[in-house]
Formats: structure tokens, C-alpha cells, sequence
């Protein structure tokens, strides 16, 4: 089964992402910030990223460029509880960086299942960005 990094400050939110992944069968690691999540990437072999935005220790925004640089085709999911939808909000600022898909907090396992199913399958299309 693929390994996913889940990344969040939040150690309630990281346990909820994580868990609907382990119970299906996932490997899952997780980090408290993007500066621990660079350090777990470089030393594993993740397919796939989940991510914060919004981190005292290490934007996600700032770990999906760093990401991204080293490992262009990686899917990242960025997650974020800003209630904004306009162009500027995290999740649209993520989505420009180069995430592949967003979820809204808070979001139901199914709903973060179906996106990581569908980033891992290569059926994901580019998200509609907000006008």
C-alpha cells in the first residue's frame, strides 16, 4: 500500500486525517509542521502529501514549493479550516502552488479517501480555482 505523509500542527486534526488512511491500509506518517514534514519526506518514500496551510512551524504553502521542487509530479492535498473562498484564500493560494487537490475543514474520511484514491489512480484533474 502507499505511504502518506499527513502534515498538521494540529495533533487531534493529524490523528482524524490519519486514521481513515491506516484503516484502509495505508502506511502513514505524520509531522507536526512543514520543516519536520521536509525532514520525514527526504528520509521516506511518501507518495503522497496531506497538508496544513495554516502552521506556527512551517507554512504549508512553503512546504508544497519545497516539495514540489524536488519531486515535481508528487500529489499533494492541501487541507485548511480558512473559511475564505476567494483567490486569496489558503486553499486557493495552495491550489496555485501546486497542490492537486483541496479539502475544506472539516471534511468526512470519505471525502479525504475519495481524493487520495483518485490523486493515487492519476485520475485527478486540475481544480477549478475560485473567482
Amino acid at each position: 500500500m502507499p505511504s502518506v505523509l499527513v502534515v498538521d500542527d494540529n495533533e487531534v486534526a493529524r490523528k482524524l486525517i490519519a486514521m481513515p488512511l491506516t484503516e484502509v491500509g495505508f502506511t502513514v506518517e505524520t509531522a507536526a509542521g512543514g520543516f519536520e514534514a521536509l525532514e520525514k519526506f527526504k528520509a521516506g518514500h511518501h507518495q503522497i502529501v496531506i497538508t496544513d496551510i495554516l502552521m506556527a512551524d512551517g507554512e504549508g504553502i512553503d512546504l508544497i514549493r519545497s516539495l514540489l521542487a524536488d519531486t515535481p509530479d508528487l500529489p499533494i492535498v492541501a487541507v485548511s479550516a480558512d473559511p475564505r473562498t476567494n483567490p486569496t484564500s489558503s486553499l486557493a493560494m495552495a491550489a496555485k502552488m501546486g497542490a492537486r487537490k483541496t479539502l475544506s475543514k472539516p471534511f468526512s474520511a470519505l471525502d479525504l479517501l475519495a481524493v487520495v484514491g483518485t490523486l493515487l489512480a492519476g485520475e485527478d484533474e486540475p481544480e477549478a480555482q475560485p473567482a
